[in-house]
């Protein structure tokens, strides 16, 4: 092959593989940008509830579909619906809570007791280990209630088996979404931006 016509190959697809590199930045700055335009803008969290997990479903995905960032959406429940990008928590009762907290410090206490103290009596063993338990529970109980402070007044249609959903929607957009909700989907109860705003089903 001549050496001006290997030249100008060469030359062409390094070209080529300059542009494809320029486009894949370009488009992972794009998507970083979208992020961080989510992050800072000014939102409304609006909490929508669904007595039946899988309505709470078609709804999130019939809002990502519009264009809402699945970023904006987080579901709490004991049933919570698989396979969508969203933020989910498991929601647990106090006595959950305590119980997991409890096991949690009792399994670590009698770690620690038998890597440090191998030559403990059984009844100081015990001792060891309810100690850890009490700590443990007490100190998952104390979290737990933290995390579920904002949404003490759903606590009973959570335990219920109901799923709450928490969609950060910009300022601008929270209004019109919420009542494009409100009287497009009657099997689901909006509450506003206070989770405590409505009453419970009938």
């Amino acid at each position: 092959m001549p050496i001006g016509l290997w030249a100008l190959g060469f030359r062409l697809r390094h070209e080529g593989c300059v542009k494809r590199r320029e486009n894949r930045i370009g488009c992972t700055a794009a998507a970083i940008h979208s992020r961080l335009s989510l992050r800072t803008m000014m939102t409304t969290r609006i909490y929508i509830r669904a007595r039946d997990p899988q309505n709470g479903r078609r709804l999130v995905e019939e809002l990502i579909a519009d264009g809402i960032d699945p970023e904006a959406f987080t579901l709490i429940g004991q049933q919570l619906p698989s396979g969508l990008p969203v933020k989910t928590r498991r929601w647990r009762s106090d006595a959950s809570a305590l119980l997991r907290g409890a096991l949690i410090g009792a399994a670590g206490m009698l770690a620690v007791s038998l890597l440090l103290l191998q030559a403990l009596q059984p009844f100081a063993l015990l001792t060891l280990i309810v100690i850890g338990a009490a700590i443990g529970g007490g100190w998952w109980l104390r979290r737990h209630r933290s995390a579920n402070l904002p949404l003490s007044a759903q606590q009973q249609a959570l335990q219920g088996g109901e799923l709450l959903i928490l969609a950060d929607l910009p300022d601008a957009e929270a209004p019109r979404i919420e009542e494009r909700v409100s009287q497009g989907h009657p099997e689901l109860l909006v509450l506003g931006p206070d989770a405590g705003g409505s009453p419970p089903f009938p």
